[in-house]
């Protein structure tokens, strides 16, 4: 395939390609301009190879679609795992290590008193049944998800609820 051709495929397909780009959006890093150029450039190799000749629009759209999920799962960003115990720098003789200089502040009594305390009110003050379950399985640090399934509910649903929940006293506590 020659340039002038490319051309053509290409302008044909970027449409499709940006549709496909911008679905896959839940990378904060790469953003769907990003994928679509990362799917043309493949494209084009392909091409140059002759991987298309004879090939459908659909199986050349999917290729690519393929190409972007494969490249997206190869360029996720990894996290690596420390130890608050790991000395991070020495000082003199003295390692200096992750614990001295993040605070844990999930200690504080008054924090979660508070926290505690708003939850009471918000239970017993003009919240319907089902947003009362969903504030309570919330609460005790279940998902979306998970409280979607023990009330039998889709998971939007339990966000619409939070969110729901949320504007009713976001003014009160927090505004």
């Amino acid at each position: 395939m020659d340039a002038q051709e490319f051309t053509k495929l290409a302008n044909e397909l970027k449409p499709l390609l940006k549709r496909i780009s911008a679905k896959r959006r839940f990378l904060g890093f790469i953003d769907d301009d990003d994928l679509c150029q990362e799917a043309l450039i493949n494209l084009w190799k392909r091409s140059k190879n002759g991987e298309f000749q004879g090939k459908t629009v659909s199986y050349i759209i999917r290729s690519c679609y393929f190409h972007i999920q494969n490249y997206i799962r190869t360029h996720k960003v990894r996290a690596d795992m420390l130890s608050l115990e790991e000395p991070v720098a020495y000082s003199s003789e003295d390692p200096f290590c992750l614990k001295d200089i993040v605070v844990d502040e999930s200690g504080f009594f008054f924090d979660k008193l508070n926290s505690r305390l708003i939850v009471d009110e918000m239970m017993n003050n003009g919240l319907k049944k089902k947003e009362k379950d969903v504030l309570r399985f919330l609460y005790q640090g279940l998902s979306l998800r998970e409280t979607a399934r023990r009330l039998g509910m889709s998971h939007v649903g339990v966000l619409k609820i939070k969110k729901k929940i949320s504007l009713k006293y976001a003014q009160k506590y927090y505004g």
